[in-house]
């Protein structure tokens, strides 16, 4: 995505973004030690432990990344992801088409159509890594989309249509 904006733009969109970012992230974090949600690995691994004599636990199972060592609810990458998303939008639309590279994986690139493809393809990575559940992310991404609207509302900055 090329844009090419002033310098008032530009400090607006990231005004909005870095805000929205910051409030997010404190957001979830309250709810993580709030909710206090078992994350899969240990979910699985315990299941047996849960008082329901039809769960079996599978001590030997591994998601496929590291897991955090915080609770799983809500998903900050859902949260984050999705909060960064709305603002973008509202600031460009969301059929703004982008490419994203990784220092992790050199060479490989992700287009998307949208800032919301993106952001749910970050929120559904989780699941696939085993790090969450979809309650987790149908959450984070709850969360993310309310911030990113109080924000845009507050900070009276975002276009008229995002308020």
């Amino acid at each position: 995505m090329t844009r090419h904006a002033t310098l008032e733009q530009a400090v607006t969109v990231f005004a909005n973004l870095d805000l929205t970012l910051a409030d997010a992230t404190i957001g979830l974090y309250d709810a993580k030690y709030h909710y206090l949600v078992w994350r899969p690995v240990t979910a699985i691994r315990e299941g047996s432990t849960a008082g329901n004599p039809r769960i079996i636990g599978d001590p030997g199972w591994n998601p496929l990344a590291v897991t955090a060592p915080d609770s799983s609810y809500p998903g900050a990458h859902a949260t984050i992801s999705q909060a960064a998303a709305t603002v973008l939008s509202a600031f460009y639309g969301d059929h703004q088409r982008l490419t994203v590279r990784s220092d992790a994986d050199p060479g490989v690139t992700r287009t998307f159509g949208g800032f919301q493809a993106a952001a749910n393809e970050a929120t559904l990575s989780r699941i696939f890594a085993g790090q969450h559940t979809m309650i987790d992310l149908v959450a984070g991404q709850q969360l993310g989309r309310h911030v990113a609207g109080f924000v845009l509302h507050h900070l009276g900055s975002a276009p008229a249509d995002a308020r």
